[in-house]
């Protein structure tokens, strides 16, 4: 304290401390400013896992078959047919090409066969494996990281389930477990006019219990009594069932026809038709019944019951058509994905189509499918040149892609099969036709299994093959504005076009020339964009040019997509 009152020292000190206040308040002044003039960084949506990735869709009987091979005529049930083991030997292809969803179609116990006539909701078919196997399955799938999806089929069952059966004899509550109504086929007296989406009366007499029982699909698949409480409460054990098993969604099958008119009135007949056939009637009665929403939120309460936190979420989805005012009410019901093809029924062009499409269902979690087991392949919507501009639709697209197994490689509709058969050729593996099955397969393939396969594929040197570009689509869809960017549609004759835009992220152009004849355009022209883009994604070959769409046009060949990345 010698110098505490020396003059010099006091002046030192008030120095000091002038200094440090100005010199804290400057960096307060400074740190404000930089805060201010920093540029915000964009926000991101809160996306579901369902959301962000492709679904793959596998047919279980044609994916993968790991039986051992039959000596001397000893073939045993499942040979050559897929089945839940092969799945899971093939999860690190699926992972490898991109893929965290598993879509798999029906596996259960069935009396037909395409396993839609079920006996049993809770039981696997011995065709496909064990439920040890499933539960095998399902573990695999998570320590991956991936996701499982199944079939859910509450609209009918098979007419050898138990309900069925006890439903026959009017066993207790089983008696009113499906839609009966008396009925006399010998004086064609019938409850109403109700006709099968399958052709034929929808009504089919049964000799045990002397009444007819309604099928909106065919006499083997009897329609569930949704009215019936009873009913209700057994589907949604269905459901808890296998979310307990680790399942994390369903897609609910049918979902359209769940219920019918209560009173069974009578359709209206369409002026002019015979009334013998299905398209004869508008469907008032029988399709997309206001009370299909209803249970949906029901089964969708059960769901969201398992969403313990952040990241496990369970998902419900459904197959809508063309129907703008029904895919809404889906979303409305709370269903978190609703899949629709992109491809309009009005247009005179493959492109026309597919604009209409784009701009009415421009909304939503929409899941857009290409192809599934009931229709042809995509490499068949248009033709195999095609092939790589379809994956480049499906995949840039807002919402949600569907891809059907085997279209990743250009897999193509069988050209002598029958329908549905010839859209369900096994999985083709390799170029000797064995990668399948070590026994004959279930179903033949078409001849371009030969040089059409995975192996060829992702062998050196093949760059641009279909399932290649489908890898390099699936880096490109992991930017942010094909994650969650608005969607603005161009088209100009056979060109589509398309921007994808996130607030605050790089745009993109997407240009598919849908038609047969290559292309010389301008996009400035046609959208407007006068920004220096650059090539980021060709179809066919490597392309890094930049340039500025309102000074020079870009060349684009005949079944070719490009992606054009704008700031």
């Amino acid at each position: 304290m010698k110098y505490a009152n020396d003059p010099s020292w006091k002046k030192m000190r008030r120095i000091l401390f002038i200094g440090f206040w100005i010199g804290w308040v400057t960096m307060l002044v400074v740190a404000i400013v930089i805060i201010v003039q920093a540029q915000k960084c964009p926000s991101r949506p809160d996306q579901k896992w369902y959301e962000k990735e492709t679904v793959y869709e596998i047919l279980p009987e044609s994916f993968k078959d790991t039986s051992s091979k039959a000596y001397n005529g000893a073939a045993k049930k499942g040979d050559g047919v897929g089945d839940i083991k092969g799945i899971k030997l093939q999860l690190k292809y699926l992972k490898d090409i991109g893929n965290r969803i598993l879509y798999i179609n029906s596996m259960y116990q069935s009396n037909d066969e395409e396993h839609l006539a079920l006996v049993d909701h809770t039981k696997i078919a011995s065709l496909f494996g064990t439920m040890e196997d499933f539960e095998d399955l399902r573990k695999e799938i998570k320590k991956r990281e991936m996701r499982l999806i199944m079939d859910f089929i509450p609209n009918h069952t098979g007419k050898l389930s138990k309900w069925f059966l006890k439903s026959q004899k009017k066993e207790g509550k089983y008696s009113d477990y499906y839609i009966w109504s008396p009925c006399d086929p010998n004086t064609n007296s019938y409850p109403n006019n109700w006709m099968s989406v399958k052709g034929g009366r929808a009504w089919t007499y049964d000799d045990s219990r002397k009444e007819c029982y309604y099928h909106q699909l065919e006499s083997d698949k009897p329609d569930l009594n949704l009215w019936n409480p009873d009913v209700k409460q057994e589907l949604e054990s269905i459901l808890r069932f296998w979310l307990n098993k680790g399942v994390d969604g369903f897609h609910v099958q049918n979902v359209q026809y769940l219920y019918e008119d209560k009173n069974l009135k009578d359709e209206t007949l369409t002026a002019g038709k015979p009334g013998k056939a299905y398209s004869d009637f508008e469907h008032n009665h029988t399709v997309n019944h206001h009370k299909n929403i209803k249970i949906l939120q029901s089964w969708k309460a059960v769901l969201d019951s398992y969403n313990t936190k952040r990241g496990r979420e369970k998902a419900l989805f459904v197959t809508a058509g063309n129907d703008l005012d029904t895919t809404r009410s889906f979303f409305d019901a709370g269903v978190s994905i609703v899949r629709i093809s992109p491809l309009s029924q009005n247009g005179t062009s493959l492109s026309e189509r597919i604009e209409t499409q784009l701009k009415d269902f421009n909304f939503g979690r929409i899941g857009w499918m290409l192809s599934n087991k009931d229709t042809s392949r995509l490499a068949n919507i248009a033709s195999p040149l095609h092939t790589k501009a379809f994956l480049t639709l499906q995949e840039t697209l807002p919402g949600v892609p569907f891809n059907y197994y085997g279209n990743e490689i250009g897999m193509i509709d069988h050209p002598t099969l029958p329908v549905p058969w010839k859209y369900r050729t096994p999985m083709q593996w390799n170029s000797k036709g064995t990668g399948f099955s070590k026994n004959i397969k279930w179903l033949s393939n078409p001849d371009n299994y030969t040089h059409l396969n995975v192996q060829t594929e992702n062998a050196t040197g093949h760059d641009y093959t279909p399932l290649k570009v489908y890898i390099k689509l699936k880096n490109l869809r992991q930017k942010e504005s094909f994650q969650w960017g608005t969607m603005v549609v161009f088209r100009d004759g056979d060109l589509l076009m398309y921007t994808r835009k996130a607030e605050g992220f790089p745009g993109y152009l997407v240009a598919i020339n849908l038609g047969s004849k290559n292309l010389t355009w301008s996009f400035f022209e046609t959208t407007g964009i006068s920004k220096n883009v650059k090539v980021v994604f060709h179809t066919h070959k490597k392309d890094n040019t930049a340039f500025n769409p309102s000074e020079r046009s870009y060349k684009l060949d005949a079944g070719h997509a490009v992606v054009l990345e704008f700031d």
